[in-house]
């Protein structure tokens, strides 16, 4: 039964995405459903059928391309620009004309892209946008002739309440409430809309009746589920509910919270920067928080499956955008991830070099990678120059070079490339920055190139040497510090050379799979992780420590004794580097500089590996970054990345490890380069091959 669900969806797949390089990484999907499990957090929303078919929805190429996801009342209701977008504009109407237009979805389908995200339900109420909603019906009717599927956007985090109430009165008490009672609006200022509170039972079931309006009424092939994260609320439900879940989790209070039951807890103030937490009732409150969001999540993905098990679930909960992530809006990316297909990872970390610092998204990559979802960037610029400029437009791609770069970061990383600028508004008539004829030939240029390598691409996985843990308790209850080592100790990963990787403290039985652990800053651990790390190094693992690590538990408590104290031995290494925090000139993003012991830090993770990797950038150029993948047949696939464009690289030296070292030639494939074939030199037990200059992208092929 399984057999016959995987060839049914190769042939959807196959019927929605013709070409025969479509058919080829079809049939490579149905083949590695299995594989493809085990990068994931944990399986697929359900089982056998189902998370075989999941599996492939996620795996599936997507070119994407935003499309206007919100309906013109809510520009025209804003009343100034709105991401390039001015509402109130006489041209407004025309631009929003052609956004469903034959014509667009043609020129867009041509350049590559087949996924398209549009509106559907912003918060105004499903009757008072069905007008709008109508007109996505007919939208996806013409997408679907050209091959483009469409998600329809679905917002989590506002209602309108000026339209709302009339539909559904009841709505008054959906609104999420402020420690004062009064209702919490989105963003402070736009006080006609309110910031819904998840736990209503009430606003879930509207949800979920927005979910079959869309799938069956509209057509769409899924959703993009916007702004899925939290702040607080302090409503009457959240706080029964909250103790309810206190009395179930602590039976016993006394010894932790130092009171002998939670009958009159209330919930506490949310802290206002993600620093060490003391209070345990708050540290509580966190974790509460974030398993509310993920079964919140879970349910309407649920349900959305149960009505069309092939459809494409993405969401937006802004990750990674830096220490606060979890304490402060409730988002920990694995019980959120676990149960998408695609990720908008919202953010600033457009790539780029700025000064000393190399800004990129491979950490959401990363992420995506370990919890089983993929990243779709919607990056925006915020450089020098760029931060806090009124015009959105400055913070899109502005060259033909970026363009080439944000395409080609998400190719090597297993990520969605598109264009998130695509159809943004120039400003004036219905004039598209698509139309720009440098963009429009860069886009089709690189996401060309992507189509025409997509089996090689999209059917490898990310070969497992370095991995970085991320533990809830220590992200959570002392994000700042935690994000600091931890981005620190990427950074040199990333700009050393060496293939890496993400693992959770949810996923711990996946650690064997690599070869060195690097804990950087796991202040917060349970015992059931520090047991794995010492199971780990007794089987051969390398642990490398930087910063304090181990020392609470995952209460928070201090503990008397470090349980990784006794670590000790030829795999064991731990850096008293110092690191410096994350970048404070930039926001809405994880950035970070090379630590002063950068080469010490390198130096120590190479020798802890003691030559188990698969491959790695020697004498790294520090603007270029490397991912490698095992592909089909056992290919190694390794994609370099050049953040510097357009000053091309130097010659680079790639060193292959077992058991591709044998091999005596490889391929080098790039954009509007001629295919090159070098030859690899053996180097003791590995092997190097010598790569000629490049511009922005690279994919180098041992087989």
């Amino acid at each position: 039964m399984q057999l016959r669900s995987s060839v049914s969806t190769t042939n959807r797949i196959v019927r929605l995405f013709p070409g025969s390089t479509f058919t080829v990484l079809a049939i490579a999907l149905s083949m590695s459903v299995t594989n493809s499990q085990a990068f994931a957090g944990e399986p697929a929303p359900g089982s056998g059928n189902q998370a075989a078919r999941q599996a492939q929805v996620t795996a599936a190429p997507y070119y994407w391309s935003w499309w206007g996801w919100e309906p013109l009342e809510h520009n025209v209701r804003l009343g100034a620009p709105s991401y390039t977008v001015d509402g109130g504009a006489c041209w407004a109407p025309k631009w929003y004309d052609r956004l469903h237009s034959e014509e667009l979805v043609q020129k867009m389908a041509k350049l590559g892209v087949n996924l398209a995200v549009t509106h559907f339900y912003k918060g105004f109420g499903l009757e008072s946008e069905r007008p709008q909603w109508q007109r996505t019906a007919a939208l996806v009717r013409v997408a679907h002739k050209h091959s483009v599927k469409v998600l329809g956007y679905c917002q989590f985090a506002s209602l309108y309440y000026e339209t709302f109430l009339a539909e559904e009165p009841r709505a008054e008490d959906w609104g999420q409430r402020s420690v004062d009672g009064g209702f919490k609006p989105y963003e402070g200022a736009q006080y006609y809309r309110w910031r819904p509170c998840f736990n209503n039972p009430d606003f879930r079931a509207y949800v979920k009746r927005a979910v079959r309006v869309g799938l069956k009424e509209v057509g769409l092939d899924g959703f993009n589920f916007d702004n899925c994260l939290s702040g607080p609320c302090y409503c009457g439900q959240c706080t029964t509910l909250f103790r309810t879940w206190l009395a179930k989790r602590y039976p016993n209070p006394l010894p932790l919270f130092g009171i002998p039951s939670f009958n009159h807890v209330r919930q506490p103030p949310a802290p206002a920067k993600a620093e060490q937490i003391h209070d345990p009732l708050v540290r509580a409150w966190i974790r509460w928080r974030c398993e509310r969001l993920g079964g919140f999540v879970k349910e309407i993905t649920e349900y959305a499956r149960s009505l069309q098990p092939d459809v494409i679930l993405m969401a937006n909960p802004a990750h990674p955008c830096g220490a606060g992530d979890t304490a402060l809006r409730s988002v920990w990316p694995v019980w959120v991830g676990r149960h998408l297909n695609l990720m908008i990872t919202e953010n600033a970390n457009s790539p780029e070099i700025d000064g000393d610092l190399m800004v990129s998204q491979i950490r959401a990559h990363k992420n995506a990678a370990a919890i089983g979802y993929r990243a779709v960037p919607t990056t925006w610029a915020e450089g020098r120059g760029r931060q806090g400029a009124t015009n959105a437009s400055t913070r899109l791609p502005q060259t033909a070079v970026e363009i080439h770069l944000q395409v080609a970061e998400a190719a090597a990383n297993g990520g969605v490339p598109g264009a998130n600028w695509a159809t943004r508004a120039l400003g004036g008539g219905d004039g598209m920055r698509i139309d720009r004829p440098e963009f429009s030939e860069a886009l089709g240029h690189y996401l060309g190139f992507v189509h025409q390598h997509e089996s090689l691409i999209f059917s490898a996985h990310p070969v497992n040497d370095v991995a970085v843990l991320h533990a809830f308790p220590s992200l959570a209850f002392n994000g700042q510090y935690a994000m600091d080592q931890i981005a620190a100790a990427e950074e040199v990963l990333i700009r050393s050379g060496f293939q890496w990787g993400v693992i959770f403290d949810d996923n711990l039985r996946q650690l064997d799979k690599f070869s060195v652990l690097v804990l950087a800053g796991q202040s917060h651990l349970s015992n059931a992780t520090c047991a794995a790390v010492k199971q780990f190094v007794e089987r051969g693992g390398s642990v490398v420590m930087l910063g304090e690590n181990g020392k609470y538990d995952d209460e928070g408590r201090l503990l008397e004794a470090n349980r990784l104290d006794g670590l000790s031995g030829k795999h064991v290494s731990r850096l008293k580097a110092g690191v410096i925090r994350r970048i404070k000139d930039r926001h809405w993003g994880v950035f970070a500089t090379l630590p002063p012991a950068r080469k010490e830090m390198a130096d120590t993770i190479l020798e802890a590996a003691d030559g188990r990797l698969s491959a790695r950038l020697i004498d790294a150029d520090t603007t270029v970054a490397l991912s490698a993948c095992r592909g089909e047949a056992n290919r190694l696939v390794v994609h370099l990345v050049n953040y510097a464009a357009p000053r091309p690289t130097r010659h680079l030296q790639v060193e292959v490890g077992r058991p591709w070292s044998e091999h005596a030639k490889a391929r080098l494939l790039s954009p509007g380069v001629p295919e090159r074939t070098l030859s690899l030199r053996r180097n003791g037990a590995h092997s190097i091959v010598d790569v000629p200059p490049l511009e922005v992208y690279g994919i180098l092929v041992v087989e």
